[in-house]
């Protein structure tokens, strides 16, 4: 079986690379999935719910197979299959193929997300060090990457079908040896600590990471639609907007395990928060191009910290929580879609933008969640073995 032989810290970062190379592709060739299947806004929303609905329903699935396989065959069996369905999407006829094939990318790539999560919280643990925020910052990498890919290939009129199979296959490939080369340190890792938070921290958190996720999802499902269909920028030039929240996301996430100890994860996600509030109302109401594209750089960093700070204190509770967790942040993936597609649909893509402005304001309330739960304050430069 396929292994990294560099060790179970370069298969965490590969996984989750990936993980953020399979969404950039959905949404930055977004333009031609509504070419493909003929889609306005308000059935793009539906598509974009459909994965969200996917995620949400996975729950009560990903907690009894993590108990039952373990993170480690959860993310083999889980990645391969999600490798497959991605290459199928293309082919699936009409829109009720497209939201099919959408919800069960979303149950399955949840299941992915969870069973890499819950990895990465037993390597923190075991080490007792942060590196969940260096970790999550390698998914924006392969989201930046797989957009700048995407805008090239699509410049260059190679299909969506072809595009999609080879992604397909590479994540299905990539997540099987991650999941070999973890067996080993899955093994000999330490049960995770017990940690008693009641009910309401849990939901606490998992709101909050809801909100992110309408957020998140919110600039990824409609940054390309608004530079495109609003401020007029070519298919191949709409897809620089979610090329800069990304890359903006990794660089905050590579800096949020420092800047989270020195200051505490309340304060950076609140400050994170509101600069996110700001910049999506000033493009929202300027409606320039520079703005805009500023403005999807602004909320990259300033919501980079939010999800790394809530998965460690998520995996420390155990894998119930995690999925429960998880699940929530589905809930907004869910919601979001839905919500901005009818603002879209029955206002104006400018609102899509002043929507997710009053989303990060939220964020920023329920950031309270944060207070008392503590995460490790040691930092170190783990090397890759």
């Amino acid at each position: 079986m396929l292994k990294f032989p560099a060790g179970p810290l370069w298969a965490l970062v590969t996984g989750f690379a990936v993980l953020g190379g399979v969404g950039s592709v959905l949404m930055t060739r977004q333009p031609e999935f509504y070419h493909r299947w003929k889609l306005d806004n308000a059935e793009w929303g539906w598509a974009l719910f459909a994965t969200g609905l996917g995620g949400v329903l996975a729950y009560p699935l990903n907690r009894w197979l993590l108990a039952r396989w373990g993170s480690r065959v959860m993310l083999h069996r889980f990645g391969t299959v999600g490798g497959i369905v991605l290459a199928a999407i293309p082919w699936l006829p009409g829109l009720p193929g497209l939201l099919a094939g959408l919800f069960a990318q979303g149950v399955i790539y949840n299941g992915v997300s969870v069973a890499i999560n819950q990895q990465a919280a037993q390597w923190e643990l075991q080490r007792d060090t942060r590196m969940m925020g260096r970790l999550h910052a390698t998914f924006f990498i392969g989201s930046v990457l797989s957009a700048f890919i995407s805008s090239l290939l699509a410049a260059l009129a190679v299909s969506l079908p072809l595009h999609m199979a080879a992604v397909g296959l590479a994540a299905a490939l990539i997540h099987r040896a991650a999941a070999a080369t973890l067996e080993v340190e899955a093994a000999r890792s330490a049960a995770p600590v017990p940690v008693h938070h009641a009910s309401e921290s849990w939901l606490g958190l998992g709101l909050l990471f809801c909100w992110c996720t309408v957020l998140e999802s919110g600039v990824m499902g409609w940054a390309s639609v608004y530079l495109n269909q609003s401020l007029k920028a070519s298919e191949s030039l709409s897809g620089i907007g979610l090329a800069l929240f990304s890359g903006a996301m990794a660089v905050g996430r590579f800096l949020s395990d420092g800047l989270v100890t020195r200051h505490g994860a309340l304060r950076i996600v609140r400050t994170g928060a509101i600069a996110c509030a700001i910049s999506l109302a000033l493009a929202a109401w300027l409606h320039e191009l520079p703005v805009a594209l500023l403005a999807f750089t602004v909320t990259g960093l300033g919501l980079a910290a939010a999800a790394p700070v809530i998965f460690s204190i998520a995996g420390r509770m155990g894998g119930e929580a995690l999925a429960l967790i998880a699940g929530l942040g589905a809930l907004g993936g869910l919601l979001g879609p839905v919500i901005l597609g009818r603002v879209a649909s029955y206002v104006s893509l400018d609102w899509v933008l002043a929507t997710l402005a009053a989303v990060a304001v939220v964020i920023a309330r329920q950031s309270a969640a944060l207070a008392g739960n503590r995460l490790p304050v040691r930092v170190v430069s783990a090397p890759v073995h």
